[in-house]
């Protein structure tokens, strides 16, 4: 069972996640934390150390969600290429998969604290290498099982596919147009059927 304490700290981090993502550490005040909490600011950091903590608490938060979201799609059963093709379509409708977490957080929060919040930027990126992870995992075990052939390295292979996949939810968000996810997603399939599979 939770104390209120405990129940207080989830309350504040999920509350304020979608701020922080949304408006990045900089463009979040204390009045919007104050405001969406209806908290003090002494009952804020009654609970964190400082606005540091919080922003950290909020962007772990919000890659909880995606990273476990991600096992769902990818963990469990089916080829390494039935896996493969539910990613795509995850990140197919990865906007609304995020339309309440305040957009991408990889994105979000890697370009907004790249230049002014060196420990965020490293969480972002430490984030992107276990979704990078993941996916080669899946092509390693698909070579394994003699499923699929990889043209490069498993790993080579999974960085370049989720580099595409973060241009298509980049250029989805700055152009306001989901088609960006949507044909992105269809030419990758068309890419991993001609490349990969057996």
């Amino acid at each position: 069972m939770t104390t209120k304490a405990e129940r207080t700290t989830a309350y504040i981090i999920e509350t304020v996640a979608p701020l922080f993502n949304r408006h990045g550490y900089v463009g979040t005040s204390m009045s919007d934390l104050t405001g969406a909490t209806g908290l003090t600011k002494g009952a804020l950091y009654g609970n964190f150390e400082n606005k540091d903590a919080l922003a950290l608490a909020a962007f772990q938060y919000n890659s909880t969600r995606l990273l476990s979201a991600l096992d769902d799609v990818l963990v469990g059963e089916g080829t390494a290429l039935e896996k493969l093709f539910r990613l795509l379509d995850f990140y197919r409708h990865y906007d609304h998969f995020t339309r309440d977490m305040g957009g991408c957080p990889v994105l979000n929060v890697g370009m907004d604290a790249l230049h002014n919040h060196r420990t965020l930027s490293a969480a972002a990126r430490e984030t992107a290498r276990t979704i990078e992870g993941k996916i080669a995992l899946v092509l390693e075990t698909g070579v394994k099982q003699g499923e699929m052939k990889v043209p490069v390295p498993p790993l080579q292979f999974a960085r370049q596919l989720y580099t595409m996949i973060q241009g298509a939810v980049a250029m989805a968000s700055i152009m306001t147009d989901r088609k960006y996810l949507h044909n992105t997603m269809a030419y990758l399939e068309v890419l991993i059927r001609r490349e990969i599979k057996k």
